[in-house]
């Protein structure tokens, strides 16, 4: 579906058609985003999930890494289809050797239940992935609304628009470099809480300091560093509270969660920016979003308690 929606829109000469094709290449997209962590919380059961779920999210900041790195300056010399082509390319390369490379994971324990419907699936899921869902909402909440309306800071602040593409890129580095090495000790240490609600008060901190402080660039850079801690514990989470045939609905909420963070949190950013005319609310909303990362997954650990009670082994 991304292979084929990417191509409509590359090669598409009519408005509709390069919303169908997005439309349905955003379908295979969020199809993966909960199959593939699925599958890896079967080939990683009860080893190393934590280091496998810091590689896979190494994938989101490289990509953004290259694209906006490489993307711009393509699409400026050779027109806006070239970068499209090339995702599309890339998905179709990637589909050829998922082809060849996959295998299958061990099969879990048969249950003799019925099949549930959806609504008793969602009701056996329990809050506590509910938390952890949430968490994830106002993290991708906060980095968004940081990627959308930072630069115009920076830009009143005098820096020119590379310098400013440079201080929302940093943030993504930290994720990039540093994920593995936080899913390897999430293995060791478990609580993953502990790593995710650190890692949010720091940010909500540094959120706030954008206000009041010009060191931007150590800014972001201990941005990076802290937004380390929460994805992989984050993903890592499902497998360990959850039934082995509800992990994939799991990793639903979870990727329902992101979408919606993504899609509301930069326009009541930008809403609050119009109604102030400062950017001071700006980052305000960021440092509360990333505070109510933390609260949410505070609720995940004091409710974590009754898991075995939901779900016993």
């Amino acid at each position: 579906m991304m292979v084929g929606g990417t191509m409509l829109v590359t090669l598409g000469g009519d408005l509709r058609i390069l919303w169908l094709g997005r439309i349905i290449a955003g379908i295979g997209a969020i199809t993966l985003s909960i199959f593939l962590p699925k599958l890896l919380s079967q080939w990683f059961k009860n080893r190393e999930l934590g280091l496998a779920m810091g590689f896979f999210n190494t994938g989101v900041p490289l990509g953004s890494i290259l694209c906006f790195g490489l993307f711009g300056k393509m699409g400026s010399q050779w027109g806006w289809r070239i970068p499209i082509l090339l995702t599309g390319v890339y998905s179709l390369i990637t589909f050829v050797l998922f082809l060849i490379l996959y295998r299958l994971p061990h099969a879990p324990e048969k249950r003799n239940d019925k099949p549930t419907s959806i609504y008793n699936s969602i009701k056996e899921l329990g809050w506590p992935i509910w938390w952890v869902g949430f968490s994830w909402l106002w993290f991708n909440a906060a980095f968004t609304s940081f990627a959308t309306f930072a630069p115009s800071l920076f830009l009143q602040k005098g820096y020119t628009i590379e310098k400013s593409g440079l201080f929302i890129g940093v943030p993504l580095l930290g994720s990039l470099f540093f994920s593995p090495a936080i899913g390897y000790l999430v293995d060791r240490v478990k609580h993953q809480e502990w790593f995710i609600g650190t890692g949010a008060i720091a940010l909500a901190v540094l959120a706030s300091l954008f206000n009041f402080s010009s060191p931007f660039l150590l800014l972001v850079i201990l941005m990076g560093i802290f937004s380390a801690m929460i994805p992989a514990p984050i993903y890592s989470l499902p497998p360990e509270m959850l039934r082995t045939e509800n992990v994939g609905l799991g990793f639903g909420v979870i990727s329902t969660c992101s979408s919606i963070g993504l899609f509301v949190a930069p326009y009541l950013v930008g809403k609050a920016e119009d109604l102030t005319g400062s950017y001071i609310s700006t980052f305000v909303s960021i440092s509360a979003f990333f505070f109510l990362v933390a609260i949410f997954i505070f609720l995940t650990h004091r409710f974590r308690s009754r898991i075995s009670h939901y779900y016993p082994k």
